[in-house]
Order: structure tokens, then C-alpha cells, then sequence
């Protein structure tokens, strides 16, 4: 079970915009509220959202509105409740904003039975606060041609001094790099995590990247041999990738606002979302040895002071 700690809001800052389309001849389904659904979703690119909703507007005739704005901005939005209209979903690129909303109280417990059965017990909250649509998982990007996978075996062995002037980063802010840098905290300690992202640090051929394709396309150019990346972003090149047997994992996260004024449609919209994913979605992952994803977040502080002591930026 995952402890939960109360903190002080912060600011508020509104940005958004709608996502709009109604079928008005779509069948209804006969629980389904015919209000609006207001969706605050801390999304960078908004075209899979666009797509999405107006699916679900097509199947059931219900309007989607859509606030989209960085993580900080709109989970800041909702735990403040100063924002109209109010959420009835909040959707997150990352655990960390989703699983802060949770603990600040700005969320209600998702009550369905489809969680159980397409979302495994280490990609939700405990309390069924939120829940993970999707997710990417931390993997090694080596180029094949110099080296070889047996030559690391985790995570914390790029920091051997074996790898020096062979590995590359993308910067800390990538949600990936501080997802492993948690989860290093969670199972070595803080003091023992920092002397692993030191020993990156020197082992650096270049200095850190801005981004994950940068990084992506610095490997394939030959510009170094070794980094680390998302498997979603590794997946658009063509680059061998290794994944240790601690496999780190980041979700998208998705629940339902405390002040939702539509939390019948808000429910409907987040089973269906559920009802959309494969089967198989989450069984690439070991449920067995995985911890619950919400540590990423729980551990956050920590990896922020930590990447700054060792000034990985």
C-alpha cells in the first residue's frame, strides 16, 4: 500500500481549448448522461485525443470538452477547484500528475468493475483513485554494431566505468529518466541511487540531450553507443534496445474529478476508454515482480534534489 501525504496546492494557471463532435443520430445508451463530458488532459500533442473523442461522440452522441495544458498547469487547475467548468476526467502523460491529483483529494474512486479486469493492480491507484490507459517502459538503446546487450545487465551498470565516453541522456525533465531515477531510489536508497546517476554522469560522451529523439538520433548517427529511452519513443527507430529484468514503468493515468458535475458521463467515458484496450494490453509486463507505478510519483521530490546534486539537468 501506497502511504499518501498531503501538500500545499500550487498556483493556477488555465490553458485549453475544445475537442468537439456529437453525433446527434448516435444510439444511446439508456445510463448514459447526454451532458457534456469536460476532459482536462495534460497532453502535449492533442490529435490522438481529437480522434478519440470523436469516437466516442459518434458511438454514443455525447459532447466531449476538452481543457489540454501541461501537467503542472492542469493538475494545479484541479486540485485548486477555481476553474470553470469543472473536471469530470483528468487525463496525464505521466503517473506523477494523475497520482499528485490523487493526494491532494481532487479525485473520486473510479466505482466499475472493468478496472479489475483491464487494468492489473501495479498500473492503478489502490483506491481505485485513477487507473493507467497505457504505458511505456524504460529500455537500454545500444547501437548493435559496437556493442553487445551482455555488456550491461540494469540500469545502474551504465554508471561502470566500463561505459565511460560511451553513453548519452536526454535531459531529467523527460518523464522516462525521472521514472527510473524513482524507482532506482525506491530500490537502493537515495544515497546509493545518486552514486548511480554520478556515475552516469561521467561516463558521458556527450552532454545531455534536450529530448528522446534527439538522443534516439544521436545513437543511430553514431554519435554514441549507449543511452536510455521510453519504449514508445525507441519503437520509431531503428535502434536494439534491451530491457532489464527490473522493468521501470510510467502509465498514462486517467480519473475522475471530486467536483465533477457530470460524474455518470464521466464514468461512461472512462469505462469506455477501458472497453477500447486490448485484451492483452498490459501482459508484456510480469504482474508477478512489478511494483505499483504510483512510487514513480511518491519518489518525485527525491529524484528532483537528487538530478540536481548530481547536476543532471
Amino acid at each position: 500500500m501506497i502511504r499518501r501525504r498531503i501538500g500545499i496546492p500550487g498556483l493556477i494557471a488555465a490553458a485549453g481549448f475544445f475537442v468537439t463532435a456529437c453525433g446527434q443520430d448516435s444510439q444511446l445508451a439508456p445510463d448514459i448522461h447526454h451532458e457534456p463530458v469536460v476532459v482536462y488532459a495534460a497532453f502535449e500533442d492533442d490529435a490522438p485525443l481529437r480522434k478519440m473523442f470523436a469516437r466516442y461522440s459518434e458511438d454514443t452522441g455525447v459532447l466531449v470538452i476538452v481543457r489540454r495544458g501541461t501537467s503542472l498547469t492542469i493538475v494545479d487547475d484541479i486540485i485548486e477547484n477555481k476553474i470553470s467548468p469543472p473536471a469530470d476526467v483528468l487525463m496525464t502523460r505521466s503517473v506523477t500528475g494523475i497520482w499528485r491529483a490523487a493526494e491532494k483529494g481532487a479525485l473520486r474512486p473510479i466505482a466499475s468493475t472493468v478496472l479489475g479486469v483491464k487494468s492489473p493492480a501495479w498500473s492503478r491507484d489502490p483506491d481505485d483513485l485513477w487507473a493507467g490507459t497505457g504505458f511505456r517502459t524504460a529500455v537500454i538503446v545500444y547501437d548493435a554494431a559496437t556493442v553487445s546487450s551482455d555488456a550491461f545487465v540494469s540500469y545502474e551498470a551504465l554508471a561502470e566505468p566500463q561505459f565511460k565516453g560511451m553513453l548519452c541522456l536526454s535531459s531529467s525533465a523527460e518523464s522516462i529518466n525521472r521514472t527510473v531515477i524513482a524507482m532506482l531510489i525506491d530500490g537502493l536508497g537515495v544515497r546509493q541511487a545518486e552514486l548511480v546517476v554520478r556515475g552516469w554522469m561521467k561516463n558521458l560522451v556527450q552532454p545531455v540531450y534536450e529530448s528522446e529523439g534527439v538522443l534516439l538520433q544521436a545513437i543511430g548517427s553514431g554519435h554514441c553507443e549507449i543511452g536510455i529511452a521510453s519504449s514508445s519513443a525507441a519503437a520509431a527507430y531503428d535502434l536494439a534496445t534491451y530491457s532489464p529484468a527490473a522493468t521501470f514503468v510510467d502509465v498514462d493515468g486517467v480519473g475522475i474529478g471530486r467536483h465533477a458535475r457530470n460524474p455518470d458521463g464521466a464514468l461512461a467515458l472512462v469505462e469506455w476508454l477501458f472497453a477500447e484496450l486490448p485484451g492483452s494490453h498490459f501482459n508484456s509486463i510480469d504482474a508477478a515482480g512489478q511494483k505499483n507505478v504510483g512510487l514513480v510519483a511518491w519518489h518525485f521530490e527525491e529524484a528532483v534534489k537528487l538530478v540536481e546534486r548530481a547536476q543532471y539537468r
